[in-house]
């Protein structure tokens, strides 16, 4: 059993144990009426002490919430038969199936066929038909106190204080078993929601291993050819004078910074497979981290524009990895490619998330781009594998937090990062 259900079966637990005490009151405030204004002989003692063994019943249930145990489908069904056992011997000292509270029965049979359907469903019926047929034959009668033949019962009120009982009886039941019905009902559609996303979750990370285990074959596959390309770009000036040939030694300068900025990831690559997950980063302050991001990628992309706009509450702290960087780079190259004209960064601090607000001036995101980003990889670039942006978005998501992209009226992109703030330093 996974710990979203177990989750579930706690709550529904709660809510047990919340309506347990509802029952407990309704039965105590039925008992009173009976004994007072209607002149009914209870048998009090064996009554007080089923109600006890309830409110003993409901405090071990307290403990098992208090304590966060594991919550099981038999921890519940065995409160849930207690409850069938407690009716049961409540109605016999009061009338049996004359009573017209016998409704009860059935708030034990709603809650276990909602929760744990199966042969522990089906026994607890069983077990609740054979208890209710017993009740038939064998009960106290209930007696009233009232003497004289003008205070005597005749058949035709005892007929009306019976169907008033049952009208009661109903009323209770229906608000009662719509309250528990409803919340589970709620319980259930948020348990799906959990189940899609944790299936959604599960599909992101098999592909994230499956471009890890390709990103590992590629760069080790890499290494060679990168080799050769610089022994190759060693020898392009052999016999050329530089001041004769200048744009020859200025393109062979270019492709050796591009040869050893490939070789230098690579060598990342490989030094960071070996370092602790993102969600196990360091603590950095999110205004130096946003100064680091934004020189290495300006370092990567000189000829790009950005006006960066930041507002950091002071001693603001999250936790940083590469691959965090890496994401935020990548989202800033996505912004710059779509717009050569420049790119506007806004970061901010809000309720203990850093938000930051990438906005370009390019031809914008289509509704279908913006339902499957980060599910699926996908580019609007003619030679892009739209692996750079799902990474990213996967790599926020996993430390939670979260990217939206947005339309403005006045064109182009909007991408609304959130990650999550470890504290603020006072």
């Amino acid at each position: 059993m996974s710990s979203k259900q177990l989750n579930g079966l706690a709550k529904v637990l709660h809510q047990l144990y919340l309506l347990r005490f509802v029952i407990i009151f309704f039965l105590l405030l039925t008992g009173l009426i009976a004994e007072v204004f209607l002149d009914v002989n209870l048998p009090l003692l064996p009554l007080g002490l089923v109600i006890a063994i309830m409110v003993a019943t409901n405090f071990v249930t307290l403990f098992y919430i208090n304590a966060k145990k594991a919550i099981t489908e038999k921890l519940l069904f065995i409160q849930l038969l207690i409850e069938v056992l407690s009716f049961t011997t409540i109605l016999y000292f009061t009338g049996g199936a004359t009573n017209p509270f016998t409704f009860l029965f059935l708030i034990p049979l709603a809650v276990s066929a909602t929760v744990i359907p199966g042969r522990s469903t089906w026994f607890l019926t069983g077990s609740t038909i054979f208890l209710y047929s017993l009740l038939l034959k064998y009960y106290v009668p209930l007696n009233n106190q009232m003497q004289g033949h003008e205070h005597h019962m005749t058949e035709q009120s005892m007929f009306s204080q019976h169907v008033i009982g049952m009208w009661i009886g109903f009323l209770v039941s229906a608000l009662i078993i719509t309250w528990f019905i409803t919340y589970l009902s709620r319980a259930l559609n948020q348990r799906e929601k959990e189940i899609t996303l944790a299936h959604q979750q599960q599909l992101r990370n098999q592909q994230m291993v499956t471009l890890g285990t390709l990103a590992a074959g590629a760069a080790h596959e890499l290494g060679t050819p990168l080799a050769s390309l610089s022994l190759i770009c060693d020898d392009l000036t052999d016999g050329f004078s530089i001041n004769e040939h200048p744009e020859l030694f200025e393109n062979k300068s270019i492709i050796k910074q591009q040869i050893n900025r490939c070789k230098n990831i690579l060598s990342s690559l490989a030094d960071d497979s070996g370092e602790s997950r993102a969600d196990q980063g360091y603590p950095i302050d999110a205004n130096d981290m946003i100064n680091l991001v934004i020189k290495e990628w300006q370092e990567q992309r000189p000829e790009a524009k950005a006006n960066c706009q930041q507002d950091i509450q002071k001693g603001s702290l999250l936790l940083f990895d590469k691959t965090l960087s890496q994401a935020l780079i990548n989202l800033l190259n996505n912004a710059a490619d779509a717009n050569e004209k420049g790119i506007s960064i806004d970061v901010k601090t809000h309720h203990q998330e850093l938000i930051i607000t990438i906005t370009d001036q390019g031809a914008g995101i289509s509704d279908e781009q913006i339902s499957i980003a980060g599910q699926l990889p996908f580019s609007t670039k003619p030679d892009g594998m739209g692996i750079g942006l799902f990474l990213a978005l996967t790599t926020i998501q996993r430390i939670n937090g979260n990217v939206h992209f947005s339309r403005p009226e006045i064109g182009g992109t909007q991408t609304l990062i959130h990650i999550p703030l470890v504290t603020t330093k006072p």
